[in-house]
């Protein structure tokens, strides 16, 4: 049986359904895979970042994108049947994700109420609780948030990406330099 984190994966839940923050989802989930030591590209995280992917393209409007990815996460998900609910997500996760497949060409982008245990709301309702009046207020604005900030919307084209080209840029110097010899 998969084990990971209840607090990592309240984090992953906090960007996913609260933040709206796909690509801080896709790090999150990136690095729960990376951090099993042995992982390949058939694992559930690997499903689950292709899930936040497509969400990110999806409302950014990249149709092909989304798509693409939506595609390659039901593609895993066919051949592994992983099981959702050690995630904290239901059952149901893959047939929603099918139908958003379906109907990419003909809706336009609208966060999905994604079907998670009871456990994931009260979680991050004692996060927000003083910012609610109640629990069902806290449940009835998040089956409504839909985030338009525009720094998350387009995190990957605004960010800092300094340490990542100098990193690349060092490696393709050694890579030279090796060659040279």
């Amino acid at each position: 049986m998969i084990r990971i984190d209840k607090e990592i994966l309240l984090q992953f839940f906090n960007e996913l359904i609260i933040k709206q923050d796909y690509f801080e989802c896709h790090e999150i989930m990136e690095e729960v895979w990376k951090d099993k030591g042995i992982f390949t590209k058939e694992d559930p995280e690997v499903f689950f970042v292709l899930i936040v992917t497509g969400e990110y393209h999806y409302r950014r409007d990249n149709i092909i994108g989304a798509a693409t990815s939506y595609k390659r996460a039901l593609k895993l998900y066919d051949k592994h049947r992983y099981d959702v609910k050690a995630f904290g997500f239901g059952e149901e996760l893959a047939e929603m994700l099918q139908s958003r497949f379906n109907g990419l060409a003909d809706t336009s982008f609208k966060p999905m109420n994604y079907p998670v245990d009871s456990w994931v709301y009260e979680s991050l309702y004692e996060l927000y609780q003083d910012d609610y009046e109640s629990y069902s207020a806290f449940t009835l604005e998040i089956l409504e948030r839909f985030e338009k900030d525009e720094s998350i919307i387009h995190r990957h084209r605004l960010r800092d990406r300094e340490d990542v080209i100098e990193a690349r840029l060092e490696a393709l110097n050694r890579k030279l330099a090796q060659r040279g010899q």
